[in-house]
């Protein structure tokens, strides 16, 4: 390979357009990619103007870090400003309106049974909601306001709402210095991050879903805080396996963790983080100073904080969902029976056994777990209905549940001598 050199250049000067390691302005790099140029390579030409011929024999590439952010007074005065701005956004008039709105009809129903250890079923992960038990204990909540539907007033039922609110609204407001310092971390300057951190300030949806018993707003705190923390890994990338470079490599999966136990959406992280580390992984292979035993040290420390962790963080949340939520209710009906069984008040019931002719049992579709078969009193007022019981499927406990087993009306059993299976092929 030949790169072309101006007159500048045999006097020792780096030519326009070129340089001999990286000028990026968002990093440097653990071990500079400098070309060897070999001996007589600056050869004399025939004129002054003519270009000398370097020849690079080889070119070594590690990829280039984030240069280490250094805060500034300026970075300080700049994050104070923004954190009020923030805050007076997001808390102003919080208070209004004094009424249930939009899903805080679930989110404020789910803290109360948390407070009442009530077993309940919700499509999302446990820890957001639990944030929001946590604060309204604090705040003096008793969970007897069910929250359950818009409109009702919470001044009335002397709910502890707004402090139940600004819960989200301070993780919202700390959204917006978390901007400031990601986009810093990134090697920007400061206008830019500033003007980053003035956007999410503003943003209208941000702002709105951090004012209300909502569980969006700590997802995006732990989203922001989970890039935060990648971003500043990156700074420490020269100082593999320090206090500092663990502290962010774990600090990642830990918020990375905390992010998908308040929604699923925050799954989107996997791939945000997870092809930024297979690109530094496969960087690394290319390095030629780094010997096999020390990449992988590299490859099992990522494994850990960012596999193990995260999962290690989900599951733990969920063992304290299923602690406080020791008492049943009327969401565990539709569960299984081995699992209602382990609920505080739940109804003692015989799971899978052998039947007998005469006993009395309770069916389900073993692949659906849609409900029991059931049958109860409901004739058909129509000239073509059978008069009979309706049979159909109910998901909760109920004696219209149980059914006796006998043989079917063209045969009999003989249960004289004691009790009798069933069998595989028999007719009930």
């Amino acid at each position: 390979m030949t790169v072309g050199m101006d007159q500048a250049d045999r006097h020792g000067h780096q030519p326009k357009g070129h340089s001999m390691q990286s000028a990026s302005p968002r990093g440097r790099r653990e071990k500079g990619a400098v070309p060897k140029i070999s001996k007589g390579d600056f050869a004399p030409k025939d004129t002054e103007n003519s270009p000398a011929v370097v020849s690079i024999e080889s070119f070594e590439y590690t990829p280039a870090y984030f240069a280490r952010w250094k805060v500034s007074a300026s970075d300080l005065m700049l994050l104070l400003v923004i954190s009020m701005a923030a805050v007076v956004v997001r808390c102003y008039k919080l208070s209004n309106p004094a009424n249930v709105v939009f899903d805080e009809v679930h989110f404020g129903k789910f803290a109360g049974k948390y407070l009442n250890s009530t077993y309940f079923f919700d499509l999302h992960p446990p820890l957001a909601k639990m944030m929001f038990a946590a604060v309204g204990r604090l705040a003096g909540y008793d969970g007897v306001f069910d929250f359950k539907s818009i409109g009702l007033d919470y001044i009335a039922a002397n709910v502890p709402y707004v402090a139940m609110r600004l819960m989200p609204a301070l993780l919202g407001a700390a959204t917006v210095p978390a901007t400031y310092a990601t986009v810093r971390a990134c090697g920007y300057a400061m206008d830019t991050a500033a003007l980053a951190a003035l956007l999410v300030c503003v943003e209208n949806g941000l702002v709105t879903q951090s004012r209300l018993i909502l569980l969006d707003s700590p997802l995006v705190f732990f989203t922001v805080l989970t890039l935060l923390c990648w971003s500043m890994f990156w700074t420490v990338q020269d100082r593999p396996f320090s206090r500092v470079w663990w502290a962010w490599l774990l600090a990642t999966g830990l918020t990375m963790g905390c992010a998908a136990s308040c929604k699923w959406v925050a799954f989107f992280l996997i791939p945000t983080i997870g092809l930024s580390t297979l690109h530094d992984l496969w960087d690394k292979i290319a390095d030629q100073s780094l010997s096999p035993a020390r990449w992988s040290m590299h490859f099992g420390a990522r494994a850990i904080a960012l596999i193990c962790m995260p999962v290690a963080v989900y599951i733990g949340w969920f063992y304290v969902h299923f602690a406080v939520l020791s008492t049943t209710g009327g969401d565990a009906a539709a569960l299984s029976p081995e699992f209602q069984v382990t609920l505080d008040g739940a109804k003692q019931m015989v799971t899978d056994r052998d039947v007998y002719y005469g006993s009395e049992i309770r069916m389900r579709s073993t692949n659906a777990r849609s409900g029991f078969l059931h049958s109860h009193l409901h004739p058909w007022q129509h000239d073509k209905g059978s008069g009979q019981q309706q049979v159909t499927i109910y998901s909760y406990a109920d004696a219209n549940n149980v059914w006796v087993v006998e043989p079917a009306y063209n045969r009999t059993v003989d249960t004289s001598q004691g009790l009798v299976p069933v069998r595989n092929g028999d007719v009930l």
